[in-house]
């Protein structure tokens, strides 16, 4: 857990001012950092799968 969850930030408690188009602006990056995330594991996961299924491929074609 950090910080944040437990402490909300001085721009959050003002109000709705130039704070809250802070907490929007972090909010959109840590959605984009999630969803970049996801898509390199995603591509991670699919290229582990075709190096496994080549690897088992190979083993059953070529001996």
């Amino acid at each position: 857990m950090n910080d944040e969850a437990i402490d909300p930030p001085v721009n959050e408690a003002v109000g709705r001012g130039a704070g809250a188009r802070q907490t929007e602006r972090d909010t959109v990056r840590r959605l984009s950092r999630v969803a970049v995330f996801g898509l390199v594991r995603g591509m991670a996961a699919a290229t582990g799968s075709a190096l496994i299924a080549g690897v088992t491929w190979w083993m059953r074609d070529h001996h």
